[in-house]
C-alpha cells in the first residue's frame, strides 16, 4: 500500500471519528421541556430544562371564565384541581420536579360544569422531547 494510500484512509478514518463525534454531541444537548400554548380557552405553560419539568401551568386565554376544573395529565402526570370558578388570570400550578420519559406528552384540559355535566372548555398540550 502507498503512503498516499494510507494517508488517504488515516484522514478519511479521522473525518468519520469527527463526524461519529459531532452526531453524538448533537443527540447529547439537553432536550426542550419548555414551551406554552392556547387551545380554545385553555393554556398550558410546561417549564423546565431538559427532560426535567419543573412545573405546568394551567390557565385560560385572556377574558376567558368558567365554573369547573383543569385536569392535567400525561407523561406520568394525573392531577385535578378543585372545582371552581376560574377566571383570567387565574392559573393553576402542579410543582413537577422530575425528569420526564423523552416524547411525554402533557396536556391540560379545562372542564365546565353545568346542570350537573361536564363539558370540555378546551385542551391543550406539549411535548417533552429531544
Amino acid at each position: 500500500m502507498s503512503v498516499r494510500n494510507t494517508v488517504g484512509r488515516v484522514v478519511t478514518g479521522l473525518a468519520a471519528v469527527g463526524m461519529a463525534a459531532t452526531a453524538s454531541a448533537t443527540l447529547a444537548t439537553p432536550a426542550y421541556a419548555g414551551m406554552s400554548g392556547c387551545n380554545n380557552l385553555v393554556c398550558i405553560r410546561i417549564d423546565g430544562s431538559g427532560l426535567n419539568v419543573k412545573s405546568v401551568r394551567a390557565s385560560l386565554t385572556s377574558n376567558s371564565r368558567f365554573y369547573g376544573h383543569f385536569h392535567i395529565y400525561g407523561g406520568g402526570l394525573d392531577r385535578n384541581t378543585v372545582t371552581q370558578s376560574w377566571g383570567y388570570p387565574n392559573s393553576y400550578t402542579l410543582p413537577v420536579n422530575r425528569n420526564l420519559p423523552n416524547g411525554s406528552v402533557i396536556c391540560v384540559e379545562g372542564w365546565s360544569h353545568v346542570n350537573g355535566g361536564v363539558n370540555s372548555v378546551g385542551r391543550a398540550c406539549g411535548q417533552v422531547s429531544f
